[in-house]
C-alpha cells in the first residue's frame, strides 16, 4: 500500500504496563527511513506510568495522542480483571476507533478493550493465564484461547507478549506487504 504520509501508531502505556508487552510496538513500528510509521507513547496522563516488574514509564503524552493515532496499541498490564482503565482512557479508545482507528492489544491490553465493549459479539484472545477471567468477566466476547492473535479487522488481539510480535507482524505485512514484514522479522531476531 503506497503511503503518502507516516502512519501514526499509539501505544498506550497503563498503570501496571508489561515491559515486553510495550517495547514490541514501540520497537517494530519505531521511526526509522525504512518504516513509514511515527511513533507516540501516552498514556491516561504526560508524565511518570508506574509499569509492571519494576519498570516506569514516563510518557509524552496523554489520551489526546489516540485521537491522533491510526492504529492504537494497548500493551498487557497487572491485574487486568481487577483494575480496568478510567473512564477518559476508554472513551479515549471508542473515540478513536469510531473516527476510524485500528485498535490492537497485546496479551492483557485485551481487559481495555474489552471494557470499552468494543469485542462485544467478536472473537478475541488475550495471555492464556487470563482467558477465562476474560470471557467470565465479558460473557459477550467469544474468547478463543487456541490462537496466538485474532484480527476482526478494526479490532485485534495477541495471546501474549511473543504473540504480540506475530500481530504488530501481521499489521506491518497488512500495511506494506511481506517483504517489509519479513525484513522486520529478521531485524528483530
Amino acid at each position: 500500500m503506497p503511503v503518502s504520509r507516516l502512519n501514526r501508531v499509539a501505544v498506550l502505556v497503563l498503570d501496571g504496563a508489561k515491559p515486553l508487552d510495550v517495547g514490541i510496538p514501540a520497537q517494530v513500528f519505531t521511526t526509522r527511513a525504512s518504516m513509514p510509521y511515527e511513533v507516540r507513547v501516552c498514556g491516561a496522563a504526560p508524565g511518570l506510568v508506574t509499569g509492571g516488574d519494576g519498570l516506569s514509564y514516563h510518557v509524552a503524552h496523554g489520551p489526546d495522542a489516540l485521537g491522533w493515532a491510526d492504529i492504537v496499541f494497548v500493551p498487557g498490564y497487572r491485574h487486568p480483571d481487577r483494575e480496568p482503565p478510567g473512564p477518559a482512557v476508554l472513551e479515549a479508545l471508542v473515540a478513536a476507533h469510531d473516527r476510524g482507528a485500528r485498535l490492537a492489544a497485546i496479551s492483557t491490553g485485551a481487559f481495555a478493550l474489552a471494557a470499552t465493549g468494543l469485542l462485544d459479539g467478536r472473537r478475541a484472545t488475550t495471555h492464556w493465564h487470563y482467558t477465562r477471567a476474560l470471557a467470565a468477566q465479558y460473557p459477550l466476547v467469544r474468547v478463543d484461547e487456541n490462537v496466538l492473535f485474532v484480527d476482526e479487522g478494526s479490532v485485534l488481539t495477541s495471546a501474549g507478549a511473543a504473540s504480540g510480535i506475530d500481530l504488530c507482524l501481521h499489521v506491518l505485512r497488512g500495511d506494506l506487504g511481506v517483504a517489509a514484514a519479513n525484513h522486520a522479522a529478521r531485524r528483530l531476531v
